[in-house]
């Protein structure tokens, strides 16, 4: 399952609010047994669900418990993480995570972005393997904490000039290496090896870009590109 495939699911009632991560076919499930099998009803929120994916909203389903549902697809890593967390518009603090409900691909989706049922890093679950790679201007770049970056310029081999898509900052990453990881142990799906990069030293300048030199940021970073870099380090171990 891929991450924007995988359903966020918040249940409010008789004083206990609980949270829980599924897929379409299982949430499909659960909504037939709650209309009794009405073909109308469910094929209407499923509809509501998809809509979801194109905006910030939660759809709502009064269950045969009296309590209430919210759902909606997950937009990405970030929002995963703070619904885990609880500090998301639709889940507190105080919400318990029902694992129990929570579809196996899931979880599996957890470990492959690397955080546990509270929205944690994992510790020692995940293998990262060096990735041989060149560097594009114009690209966006994922990096393996969960944000991802439009690529400005290319400085050097190594050194990109950045700019966050969330917040807009931009930044000059040094050291910048691609990556593919994915659990150490057992069999994993294809959708649980992530691909990103990871730097060695960010220098953060602000959001305003009229204020940032950028021929002096061009002149500091103009090296030889011919020259080998020192080290190996092909693989990076968590």
């Amino acid at each position: 399952m891929k991450l924007k495939e995988m359903i966020l699911v918040t249940n409010d009632g008789g004083g206990t609010e609980s949270k829980y991560l599924t897929g379409i076919e299982n949430y499909m499930e659960s909504l037939f047994h709650i209309s009794g099998g009405s073909v109308a009803e469910v094929a209407h929120a499923v509809k509501e669900l998809c809509r979801t994916k194109e905006n910030s909203l939660w759809t709502e389903v009064t269950l045969s418990t009296g309590e209430t549902s919210h759902a909606r697809f997950c937009k990405d890593e970030q929002e995963l993480r703070n619904f885990l967390m609880g500090i998301h518009e639709m889940t507190g603090e105080g919400a318990i995570f029902d694992k129990d409900r929570c579809a196996e691909e899931c979880l599996e989706v957890l470990t492959a972005y690397d955080m546990d049922s509270r929205g944690h890093p994992l510790m020692g679950k995940l293998h990262y393997e060096r990735l041989e790679y060149s560097f594009r201007q114009g690209e966006t770049l994922h990096n393996l904490n969960g944000s991802d970056y439009s690529v400005l310029m290319v400085l050097d081999r190594n050194d990109l000039f950045l700019m966050a898509l969330s917040s807009g900052q931009f930044l000059i990453a040094e050291g910048t290496k691609a990556y593919a990881r994915y659990p150490k142990e057992g069999t994993y799906p294809a959708d649980s090896v992530i691909r990103g990069i990871e730097w060695d030293r960010g220098i953060y300048l602000g959001n305003d870009l009229s204020e940032i030199d950028l021929d002096s940021i061009r002149r500091e970073y103009a090296r030889d590109w011919g020259q080998e870099e020192s080290g190996t380090d092909d693989e990076l171990e968590r």
